[in-house]
């Protein structure tokens, strides 16, 4: 039995749009949840196939292969990895405690970088339980990804802090980051396990996830996805599908050059070179 593994995000609606139709009959089960699961589950041998944070295939790219031409990112603001703060400068963080989702490893990493890099600051860093309002009540900033980060910012709601209720700043990560390199930024990739890859391969499970995404990408049907998932999320239609439409799922070769940086300043000793590329041989790429 092999075992993928999928994260119920907007954002990767399109790579599972109709998946499990295509590999109906095969010897595949699926598993749900958020990203940070995803990491340790791959890695733990739990599951063979998902798309996890781009930071844990550097850091273990040893014992995986990347899937060619999948990912999720963004060229600006990616609406879905949000620093909330009380402080209207990321640089008065300086020296202040800032709450860390527990969902991710990427944005956390990308998040400690900018730091560094673009707002030279060293914030106390602290991770917790992903909930916004409990977060900004006892830190001066929150960190805040997925779904969560996409009703968060779009009701922009006065919330609890120290010194009463307000209207909390709002900081995307991904237009930071664009604005300090000028280059998209690769928030997760598809990664298998090196030794369960040629059994996903026969299984015809790599053909099938690219024919779903290449579905799934399709205007009529990628607008129909943020539509059905708005009612899921209480959001309006349009902000559904407009985030969906902003978003990057090819891994160009601008997409790879913006992976290429992050990765060097944010992995210890890393060598672009160790990333393994998986080539299945009859994939319907995007």
């Amino acid at each position: 039995m092999l075992t993928i593994g999928l994260i119920d995000y907007l954002n990767t609606m399109p790579f599972h749009y109709d998946l499990a139709e295509r590999l109906h009959g095969a010897d595949v089960q699926f598993e749900r949840g958020v990203p940070s699961r995803m990491n340790s589950a791959l890695m733990a041998g739990e599951i063979d196939l998902a798309p996890i944070s781009a930071i844990e295939a550097a850091r273990h790219a040893d014992e995986l292969y990347v899937l060619p031409d999948l990912c999720i990112a963004s060229l600006g603001a990616v609406r879905t990895v949000l620093l909330f703060s009380w402080a209207a400068d990321i640089g008065d963080l300086d020296a202040q405690s800032i709450a860390l989702t527990d969902h991710s490893a990427t944005s956390v990493a990308l998040l400690r970088l900018l730091c560094r890099q673009r707002y030279a600051i060293a914030p106390q860093f602290s991770v917790t339980r992903q909930h916004l309002p409990s977060m900004l009540a006892a830190h001066a900033g929150a960190l805040v990804i997925g779904d969560d980060a996409l009703v968060e910012g779009a009701l922009h709601r006065a919330l609890s802090g120290a010194q009463g209720w307000g209207l909390p700043y709002i900081y995307d990560l991904g237009d930071e980051w664009l604005k300090m390199t000028g280059l998209p930024f690769v928030f997760a990739l598809w990664a298998a396990r090196r030794d369960r890859a040629e059994a996903l391969q026969a299984a015809g499970v790599f053909d099938a996830l690219y024919a779903s995404t290449a579905a799934g990408l399709q205007p009529q049907a990628r607008d129909g996805l943020a539509t059905a998932y708005a009612a899921r999320l209480g959001l309006p239609a349009g902000v559904c599908r407009r985030y969906l439409r902003d978003l990057r799922y090819f891994l160009g070769d601008d997409e790879k050059a913006g992976l290429k940086r992050f990765l060097q300043d944010a992995v210890d000793d890393f060598h672009w070179e160790r990333l393994a590329f998986w080539q299945p041989e009859a994939a319907a790429m995007l």
